[in-house]
């Protein structure tokens, strides 16, 4: 009913003020009055929630790429936990093999001991230079024992079974002599031990192999 009175109250406006017009354009005057309150509501309203839709769907779309490589790096996390725990027992194995600087004068005591468990006698013990490496160092150790020949056998067995690498070489035994009914002789060898370099050794030894290749290289 509301429309009605509207409908009436604007046709009495036309016909008042637009007398002269004939019922079409009367028609469409009334159209044109009806269509700037929905032109204005679609400009003001629908447009700009037309826009912030549009915004709302590319976030959304945004977030669901996110989710998406969240969940596969959530399918592999089990697999690269596993491998970073390995990868961690591995350096720890290594670094059994190879110990750090502050180890080494337990290491070198720890051999000392070996050869006396064996029944010989240390006639001399001397800890050599280190020599560099990529990453680590070789720590040379030049001794004399004197005992039995089986007993050297045994020292070199037992120091082959130690935690860290050790390896024995230019091994030179002298003259047999009997002595308190036992068959003595004096043994010369170089044992070799190893150890993990510091960062900043590291960085040093690769600075001086550099070095040395950029000399030999101009040669």
């Amino acid at each position: 009913m509301a429309l009605d009175k509207v409908t009436t109250a604007f046709n009495t406006f036309v016909d008042t003020k637009y007398v002269g017009l004939k019922t079409q354009p009367k028609l469409l005057v009334w159209g044109a009055a009806l269509a700037v309150p929905v032109i204005a509501f679609m400009f003001l309203y629908v447009s700009p929630k037309n826009k912030e839709i549009a915004t709302l769907r590319q976030t959304k779309e945004g977030l669901e790429q996110e989710i998406k490589k969240a969940e596969a790096v959530a399918a592999h996390l089990d697999e690269h936990r596993a491998e970073k725990e390995k990868t961690e027992q591995n350096f720890a194995q290594a670094s059994r093999l190879l110990p750090q600087k502050k180890e080494i004068p337990s290491l070198l005591t720890n051999i000392s001991s070996q050869g006396s468990a064996s029944g010989l006698d240390f006639l001399s013990f001397k800890p050599g230079a280190e020599r560099m490496q990529d990453f680590y160092a070789e720590i040379p150790v030049d001794i004399t024992v004197n005992g039995p020949y089986h007993n050297v056998g045994l020292f070199l067995d037992k120091v082959s079974k130690l935690d860290r690498i050790v390896t024995a070489s230019d091994l030179a035994m002298g003259t047999p002599k009997v002595e308190g009914g036992e068959v003595q002789l004096s043994t010369k060898l170089s044992l070799v031990t190893y150890r993990f370099l510091e960062p900043g050794e590291a960085a040093k030894a690769s600075g001086a192999a550099a070095a040395t290749g950029t000399k030999k290289g101009r040669r």
